[in-house]
């Protein structure tokens, strides 16, 4: 079993669950379902899986293959279903419980969680950059939103020119540095006649995009994403 861990607020993630056999979404809503046990500790073959709730139906942990996050953390401002003046505390709460979730599932989740967020790593905008061979450019400038799958980079927003192959080949190194073979950036124009540097790593992956979606399925499901013909040198959007 496949899980999407996302916002119900995520159009991107429905639709990339939708017709996706195996897959099941994994919202904040499911964490307020009973049927959550998490095993702490050391196991034994003998003892018995944790649980969980996925789209409201129960699933147990062994029965996990792969997640796909697209949630860096839950939004309180998403908790309806809970008082108001307890969304904040149950926000975070709901977030510690997810990351440990997560660290245990190990090589199974496509981007292992950090302490920061549930997506993958949080660095600073420079350390990602440096990694790309991009400078830090000015989020105020024109952009690009780009999600990294693999080897491609997909544009999937944004009122500025895609990137160039230069800067995808380096989008692309960038994920593949920090282990995360999914994730979206901004891509600005830069300034000091560069013509790219990198604004910002977003909180969280954005698949919003047909081509995304079915980029992070192979991704999940075969060994490679693109039929490229080298990293990274085909944009799509």
């Amino acid at each position: 079993m496949i899980l999407v861990l996302a916002s119900q607020r995520d159009p991107g993630a429905a639709a990339l669950v939708a017709g996706w056999a195996g897959a099941r979404l994994l919202t904040p809503a499911d964490l307020s379902v009973p049927g959550w046990v998490l095993v702490t500790g050391p196991t034994g073959p003998d003892d018995p899986p944790g649980r969980g709730v996925a789209d409201g139906v129960p699933f147990r942990t062994d029965e996990v293959t792969r997640v796909v996050s697209l949630l860096g953390r839950v939004d309180a401002a998403e908790l309806s279903w809970i008082a108001a003046e307890h969304r904040s505390y149950v926000a975070a709460e709901m977030t510690a419980v997810l990351g440990h979730w997560l660290a245990t599932l190990g090589g199974r989740c496509v981007v292992a969680p950090s302490h920061v967020s549930l997506a993958g790593p949080s660095l600073p905008t420079a350390a990602w950059a440096d990694a790309a061979g991009l400078e830090v450019g000015d989020t105020d400038r024109p952009g690009a939103a780009v999600t990294v799958v693999g080897t491609d980079v997909f544009v999937v927003a944004g009122d500025g020119p895609p990137p160039g192959p230069a800067a995808r080949r380096g989008l692309v190194a960038m994920a593949a540095a920090h282990g995360a073979p999914l994730l979206s950036a901004l891509v600005v124009t830069g300034g000091g006649g560069r013509r790219e540097a990198l604004g910002a790593v977003l909180p969280a992956p954005v698949v919003r995009t047909a081509a995304v979606r079915d980029a992070v399925r192979r991704l999940v499901d075969g060994p490679a994403v693109g039929r490229t013909t080298g990293a990274g040198e085909r944009v799509a959007s």
